[in-house]
């Protein structure tokens, strides 16, 4: 397993691809019950010695949970008009902003799923910020403007599920998108007239089931700090891998990766 284990980690890093290795890295096989909860198995990745000297420069930031909480960027169609792969968005703060693949926003004409990691300096003026849609059944701005002008996003949903994450991250497609989306909210029984897949937080048993999760593995992980990401198991199966940079860049994103 362990090959193929180095490869995946290797296939997602956060800032430089040649640090994670096992030079500067290591894959926690050691305890596997530790980090096993019902049909799940999370094995830490954690940073060697060499691993912190090389990022121990890198500073503290936002994530777009916070920063749309606390009003610090602003996210809107490109117009009026809009477009379903591109929205407009701009760091208002004097805070550092990071904003991942596979975090979804809601509002504007659709609700959308971000594509591309971004680091957003201070103060950044508009940018450009690439997204699919996961609202296939809407394009209409569902709040009212007195003065016309582009449809925002003010929420922050999730992180997508891993199997969505898998499809917008490595297939860029559309309509590949759209298909999970219908798949998940099927299988949760929360499709909805605009088939968003921000209903299924209307799902008690899925709810229920997250914060198991949830409850379970921020125990394990959140504290101890040389863990700077996880690699996600089922069975016999690898169904994902996060890393970052730093133990705190992993344990402000950790809650929304579960």
């Amino acid at each position: 397993m362990k090959p193929l284990l180095l490869a995946i980690t290797m296939a997602m890093p956060f800032f430089c691809l040649s640090q994670y290795t096992y030079e500067n890295v290591v894959v926690d096989f050691a305890s596997p019950q530790n980090a096993t909860f019902k049909n799940l198995r999370l094995y830490p990745v954690r940073a060697k010695e060499s691993f912190k000297l090389e990022f121990q420069t890198v500073g503290k930031y936002l994530t777009l949970q916070e920063a749309l909480a606390k009003n610090k960027i602003k996210i809107t169609e490109q117009d009026e008009s809009g477009n379903v792969e591109e929205l407009t968005m701009e760091n208002i703060s004097s805070e550092t902003i990071i904003v991942l693949p596979g975090e979804i926003i809601k509002g504007g004409k659709q609700d959308r799923v971000i594509r591309k990691d971004v680091v957003l300096a201070p103060r950044s003026g508009k940018k450009k910020l690439p997204v699919f849609c996961v609202e296939s059944g809407r394009w209409s701005d569902r709040q009212t403007h007195k003065s016309g002008g582009a449809a925002e996003f003010k929420s922050y949903h999730s992180k997508a599920a891993l199997s969505l994450r898998k499809v917008v991250e490595k297939e860029s497609d559309q309509s590949r998108v759209w298909n999970e989306v219908a798949t998940i909210t099927q299988k949760n029984k929360t499709t909805t007239s605009t088939k968003t897949y921000t209903a299924i937080t209307s799902s008690t048993e899925l709810n229920d089931q997250l914060s198991q999760y949830s409850s379970y593995f921020l125990n394990k992980l959140k504290t101890q700090n040389d863990i700077i990401g996880v690699i996600v198991v089922t069975g016999d199966r690898v169904v994902g891998c996060d890393l970052f940079a730093t133990h705190n860049l992993f344990a402000a994103q950790l809650e929304s990766l579960l």
